[in-house]
């Protein structure tokens, strides 16, 4: 692994160490050896070795591993004694297979990174409170903790302005602090001052950045130095550096710092022409996303099957290279990744936030249903859980009522009460408690033991530091015991921490190295890939210029011996070089992102116009499969045995409007399930005001028709508090009914003045019509309302209403051919069957509550007509179905163009000829 003062983005540029200029010194060895220069200058120590042999990888390890020999050779060194610092950790395997290689190889010289060394050197200290620590969970909370005592009320006045602030406080400190330990210890207190100088500018624009730089600062200042004290401290015989890339500061100043013999050797490309590329460079340009990585895990798996391997995927567009893993992975191709991902994108991190969401105090049951849908085995009573809460519309977990839940659906309800009662407080606690709580909370749940059996779920229990009780006097136990959390401070912690730290996953066990690698573009440089794959090469994701650090600027950084972004975006461009010098390279990008166009990296562009006659197009990887078309024929399903014995109004309307969707979604049951959502929509607010209407009703005494607005509008208040919907939540749907309230009113008044007055109220009714006996089939609905009326002739008449929220306009077109209509005359043809109501004592109508357009009564001309005619068509329609009449798929009209049961009907896959 790379050391902490190796990451990309805080590496200065090619500097010199101070006051070592090459071949300086008696006691330095200063050739400082570029292994190899695209345009080489004669070097006396490879007059034998064509300068293009160098590109090869495998030769330039050759050559390093000689030009040391030679080194300790001339120097009179044992070259045990000799400490090689290489950038990365995959380097020094690399390096020692080529030393053992050489003739007569001697003493095999100590290859090292700086962290592989400082950990050879002694363990680490544990951080002292309060102490920078590079930790991404500990440090965060003390930043924030830091910027609390400067301005306290930041977090409640601002706290996304907060968040942000410790975010980049946080990451100025960590940059400095890497800046002042790769200094001698010497020459650390100067750097310092001169820093505070810098940053202790004149008030203005800028100022409150100045100010987090600062407080940066002094906080940078509490970093450990021991371990950068034993590098320097450390006497070996003589120093060798391989310069590749972005320079290392710390190695810069080590080797500057140090008294014992010196070699240099860069590695690096350098030259205006990029004409000598030993091996095979193509572009592909790909139309999209989805063609980017198909296209580049089709190249990879060409490699495999040519038996050129390992095969590097280089990951510039972290995306795009998870959608090319899953491509691979579907060939059972084994990838060793070493770029890793968010704890938060694993099942382990999600199952943890999940947890925490459906805990919290305003949670929707889709949080709950959620969480248990991600278990690791299926839970007994989710079904019933999940039908019961779409059954009532329960979306709030605050709106759940025991009494209304099956006992499988209550068994599982108690069960999930007792797993998050430890983190149901409501009150701020201490970060150890919170996190004694979800280790509790786990336990409850049957998760911990998966969790501590999955890579993943190991890295997240580590990364939240719940495996056990933090020690008492340690620097985190006296951090998780000041920092106080509610409910959503530890939910907005977790999340932070599983972004910040990245999963890491074991590499698959071969035998030996993976076939594919998954890397960092640095981490590609000097490695004996048979190929590159590199995805993602755009201007987006290569070759674009870094942004500045936040607090600091480039003026600042470069003032204070930091990375500029220009340095940062050379060290970038020196990086892609070295991909030249393996024998394959794909390098493959996208023409647009989304609807975005999206231009080629300019890094690209250079290469292509200086190695134009090197560089050639990418073919088509993937393998052309001939699909033989296969039309469908139209479905005509028979299904007597399914046919139900009783039909509602909407079902029925189902089966006019299409045969093969009333076949699916009502005789499979394959009806697509409501969505739970805490929003509130027109529907909520119809079910709503239904209840408030119903209420209205039964609880309003005639006669006292001054008292009716307020009744109403108690009941309002009092339905919508047992909807547990915010007021925030309800408002369009208030102001709605608030106008709705006096036209309503004023109506009813106006029929009851004539005489109206109202029977009952969300009726339920079964019966069997006598025209339906053959059939052995029962009509059943819910009228929402019916009204005493005054009939022809003096005779009274009863009046169905069905509340309706659509607008005027849309009832009349329904009502303008009777016949088309089916609920009124559904429900005239139930009252009769049920009642003993006679149709043509039956009036019915909408009544259209439209608050924009008032209230309107839109009667149906003759109900006791349609009532028949329905009927006789549903006894006739039932009748042939019995006998075995197919149910067809109509395909075509309004039914079929936003139908959920397109996909099993497949109306888009149906032969020409069909019927």
């Amino acid at each position: 692994m790379r050391s902490s003062h190796e990451l990309p983005g805080h590496n200065d540029f090619d500097t010199r160490p101070p006051g070592a200029p090459r071949g300086a010194g008696p006691a330095r060895y200063g050739d400082d050896r570029r292994i190899p220069p695209l345009n080489p200058t004669p070097d006396p120590a490879a007059k034998d070795m064509p300068p293009e042999a160098d590109l090869a990888v495998a030769a330039c390890w050759t050559r390093l591993v000689r030009e040391i020999a030679a080194f300790s050779r001339r120097e009179a060194l044992a070259s045990r004694d000799v400490v090689v610092l290489l950038p990365f950790a995959q380097h020094l395997s690399l390096a020692r297979a080529a030393w053992l290689a050489l003739d007569h190889a001697p003493w095999i010289p100590r290859f090292e990174t700086t962290q592989t060394l400082q950990r050879s050197l002694g363990p680490p200290l544990p951080a002292a409170p309060g102490e920078l620590a590079f930790d991404p969970v500990a440090d965060p909370l003390q930043a924030a903790q830091l910027l609390r005592e400067q301005v306290p009320d930041w977090p409640h006045r601002d706290p996304r302005g907060f968040a942000l602030a410790v975010a980049r406080l946080n990451e100025t400190a960590q940059v400095l602090a890497r800046a002042r330990l790769a200094l001698p210890p010497a020459q650390r207190a100067a750097w310092l001052e001169k820093a505070r100088s810098l940053l202790s500018g004149p008030t203005g624009p800028g100022q409150q950045e100045r100010a987090l730089a600062r407080l940066a600062l002094e906080w940078s200042n509490t970093a450990a130095t021991m371990g950068a004290d034993a590098l320097y401290a450390l006497r070996p015989a003589a120093w060798v550096a391989l310069r590749v890339g972005a320079s290392d500061p710390l190695v810069e100043s080590l080797l500057a710092a140090s008294s014992e013999p010196v070699l240099w050797l860069d590695a690096d490309l350098r030259a205006p022409g990029l004409r000598s590329v030993p091996g095979a460079v193509q572009v592909s340009e790909c139309d999209d996303f989805e063609d980017e990585a198909q296209r580049a895990a089709a190249q990879v798996l060409a490699h495999l099957a040519q038996g050129e391997q390992p095969v590097a995927l280089v990951a510039l567009d972290r995306v795009l290279v998870r959608r090319v893993r899953a491509l691979l992975e579907r060939q059972q191709v084994p990838v060793s990744d070493e770029t890793g991902w968010k704890l938060s994108t694993t099942r382990a991190g999600a199952t943890v936030m999940g947890l925490l969401r459906a805990v919290h105090p305003r949670a929707a049951t889709d949080d709950l249903l959620d969480w248990l849908a991600s278990a690791p085995a299926p839970v007994d009573g989710r079904a019933a859980l999940d039908a019961a809460w779409r059954r009532d519309g329960i979306t709030a977990l605050r709106q759940v009522d025991e009494a209304r839940l099956e006992p499988a659906a209550l068994a599982l309800w108690q069960q999930w009460l007792a797993i998050g009662e430890p983190l149901s407080a409501t009150r701020r606690l201490a970060l150890g408690e919170w996190l004694s709580r979800l280790r509790e909370a786990l336990l409850r749940a049957g998760l911990w033991e998966s969790l501590l059996g999955d890579a993943a779920g190991r890295q997240v229990i580590d990364a939240l530091r719940c495996r056990a009780e933090p020690p008492a006097g340690s620097a985190w136990g006296q951090q998780a015991a000041r920092v106080r959390f509610d409910a959503d401070g530890l939910r907005d912690w977790v999340d932070g921490v599983l972004e910040a730290v990245s999963f890491e996953p074991p590499s698959p066990d071969l035998g030996g190295a993976a076939p594919v690698i998954l890397t960092p573009l640095a981490r590609a440089m000097l490695r004996p890939f048979a190929a590159v794959v590199c995805p993602g090469a755009d201007a987006a994701h290569l070759g674009a210029l870094p942004k500045p650090q936040a607090l600091l600027g480039d003026a600042l950084a470069a003032a204070l011996g930091l990375p500029s972004s220009a340095q940062r975006r050379e060290h970038e461009r020196r990086a892609f070089a070295q991909l030249l010098r393996v024998p394959q390279l794909t390098l493959l990008h996208r023409r647009r992102d989304g609807a975005e166009p999206l231009q080629a990296s300019p890094l690209l562009l250079q290469l292509q116009f200086d190695a134009r006659e090197a560089v050639r197009s990418g073919g088509e990887p993937r393998t052309p499969v001939a699909v033989v078309p296969r039309p469908l024929a139209h479905p005509l399903p028979v299904a007597p045995a399914l046919l139900p014995d009783s039909l509602n109004a909407t079902a029925y309307e189902a089966l006019r409007a299409c045969p093969y969707r009333f076949f699916a979604q009502r005789l499979l049951g394959l009806a697509e399930a409501e969505e739970l959502d805490d929003a509130v929509d027109k529907r909520d607010y119809g079910t709503w005001l239904h209840a408030v209407l119903q209420d209205f009703h039964r609880q309003r005494q005639p006669g006292a028709p001054q008292d009716d607005a307020a009744l109403l509008l108690r009941i309002a208040r009092a339905r919508q508090a047992l909807l547990a919907r915010d007021d925030a939540d309800f408002l369009p749907f208030a102001v709605w009914f608030e106008d709705l309230l006096p036209r309503y009113l004023a109506w009813w008044h106006a029929e009851e003045a004539l005489g109206a007055n109202v029977i009952d109220t969300e009726l339920e009714l079964l019966a069997q019509p006598p025209a339906l006996a053959a059939a052995g089939l029962r009509l059943r609905g819910t009228l929402d309302r019916i009204d005493a009326v005054p009939g022809k002739g003096g005779h009274g008449a009863h009046r169905i209403l069905d509340y309706k929220t659509s607008s005027e306009t849309t009832l009349r077109e329904r009502l303008r051919q009777p016949l088309e209509d089916t609920q009124l005359p559904f429900y005239a043809a139930l009252l009769d069957a049920s009642r003993g109501v006679p149709p043509g004592d039956v009036q019915a109508a909408y009544l259209s509550l439209d608050g924009r357009e008032g209230v309107k009564l839109l009667a149906h001309p003759d109900v006791a007509a349609s009532a028949a005619t329905l009927l006789e068509g549903i006894a006739a329609d039932f009748t042939r179905l019995q006998a075995g009449a197919p149910m067809p798929a109509l395909g075509e009209g309004s039914a079929c163009e936003h139908c959920s049961a397109r996909g099993l009907c497949r109306r888009d896959h149906w032969r020409e000829d069909r019927a």
